[in-house]
């Protein structure tokens, strides 16, 4: 048997264990009250509705990791990263990109880990909770030096006009862009990774892609992917966003908890991504 630390940039820790030809993947919880029996409804119930995902065939308490522990199966292939394939590999990952942001989810944002039940539940009771978590109260805070005056004023505007919107929470995967999106050559082969999913508005998953698009691979890919997702909003609803869930990321990086300078490279990048999506908002 050969176990190994997967070192992609998952949110949970996982390893990689090869035994008997076979290969499977331990995937621990982040916090010793998060239960994985979540987790394997939600892999069951996707899987149920055709969407290719890891299949749990065991979950367990670990004393000594002081950890939730699950098991799941492969799948085939590995993230997309060959350009050339990414019309075929994301028209067919928006086909099922939009069943799974078909679930209904009890409340807005993170799932709540706490054991098998349906359906899932999310941090917040309304939706905006969900959009003005980890903004700075009083506005600006740790904003005011990254931007300009008028562009602080349209952020400020974009989280009013998403706080009125009247939408239920739906299940996204929360970490969508192409590194779940598993392949080989152009054949899409299944997501990885649903250790951020939560209740959101349901082009939440669509809004994250095109906030990293051309992060990993060249820009522009978005198109692929809503070819297979079908109907769904404007461009300028995704744009703003996209804006929104980059300011709460941004004011993540910021707060307490990761403390960032502002002259951060992360920081650096995501203000200007920002500041071009402020740009094509017009």
């Amino acid at each position: 048997m050969i176990v190994e630390r997967v070192a992609d940039g998952v949110s949970t820790v996982v390893h990689r264990v090869r035994t008997g030809g076979r290969t499977w993947y331990l995937r621990f919880g982040e916090e010793p009250e998060d239960d994985l029996w979540t987790d394997a409804e939600l892999h069951a119930r996707l899987l149920a509705a055709g969407v290719p995902v890891p299949r749990f065939v065991a979950v367990a308490w670990v004393p000594d990791a002081d950890r939730w522990a699950g098991l799941t199966t492969e799948v085939p292939g590995g993230p997309l990263t060959d350009v050339r394939h990414a019309p075929a590999v994301l028209e067919a990952a928006g086909r099922h990109l939009r069943t799974v942001n078909s679930f209904p989810v009890d409340g807005f944002g993170f799932v709540r880990r706490r054991g098998p039940g349906w359906p899932l539940r999310g941090e917040f009771a309304t939706h905006e909770q969900f959009v003005r978590s980890h903004l700075p109260d009083p506005w600006p805070g740790r904003l005011g030096p990254l931007f300009t005056a008028d562009e602080l004023d349209r952020c400020a505007g974009f989280v009013a006009e998403q706080v009125a919107l009247d939408v239920a929470p739906t299940l996204v995967h929360g970490d969508f862009d192409v590194t779940p999106v598993f392949c080989v050559g152009p054949g899409f082969t299944g997501f990885i990774d649903f250790g951020e999913a939560r209740g959101a508005e349901p082009w939440f998953d669509l809004a994250h892609f095109l906030l990293h698009d051309g992060e990993t691979l060249p820009a522009g890919l978005l198109p692929h992917l809503l070819r297979g997702y079908g109907p769904t909003v404007d461009l300028g609803t995704l744009r703003r966003s996209a804006l929104l869930l980059g300011l709460r990321q941004l004011c993540r990086w910021l707060g307490p908890l990761r403390n960032l300078p502002d002259d951060h490279p992360q920081v650096r990048h995501r203000v200007a991504r920002l500041q071009e999506l402020l740009g094509d908002a017009g």
